[in-house]
């Protein structure tokens, strides 16, 4: 529920309803958790007083793969590296604004240099400014490298790729 709470503005936003994060079942979910390439953070309102202990607020993924052109990543350029791909970035609407997008990257970014990644990868909708402006405050910056640019997904939404090196 909290996908969809959190996309719904988007599906608006590009006039499709059958955005991927919207179609993702519950056993979706499962699997990704359950997958050992990926990990998963989950912020509950616990330490948020406004809302009902129990609530999950927002979570996000990443899902770790070998890259073979380190070119912008901290290492030797051709050679293999392991990548973080962020994804599912979410947090419900009435959450949206108080930091906890930026906390909830800042801890998946430590999981995955944790797990031996030299580099965050994610990409996101061109019209997404308010996640574009969050990813880029984050230290995200747009990816030049070849097949990023101008990249279109299997609905025809134009897509920008922003990577951050991991220190």
């Amino acid at each position: 529920m909290v996908s969809l709470a959190a996309f719904v503005s988007e599906a608006q936003r590009y006039g499709d309803p059958l955005l991927p994060p919207l179609r993702e079942t519950v056993d979706d979910v499962r699997a990704a958790i359950d997958d050992p390439a990926q990990r998963v953070v989950v912020a509950e309102a616990g330490a948020w007083s406004d809302w009902r202990p129990d609530r999950i607020l927002g979570a996000v993924r990443v899902r770790l793969a070998l890259d073979d052109d380190d070119d912008d990543g901290g290492g030797e350029a051709g050679a293999a590296a392991l990548v973080g791909h962020v994804g599912r970035l979410v947090v419900v609407p009435d959450a949206q604004g108080r930091g906890l997008g930026a906390a909830l990257l800042a801890a998946i970014e430590d999981a995955a240099r944790r797990a031996g990644a030299v580099r965050m990868q994610l990409f996101t909708g061109v019209e997404s400014e308010g996640p574009i402006r969050l990813y880029q405050r984050a230290g995200y910056r747009v990816s030049d490298r070849e097949g990023d640019l101008g990249r279109v997904d299997d609905r025809g939404v134009r897509l920008v790729v922003l990577a951050k090196p991991l220190a």
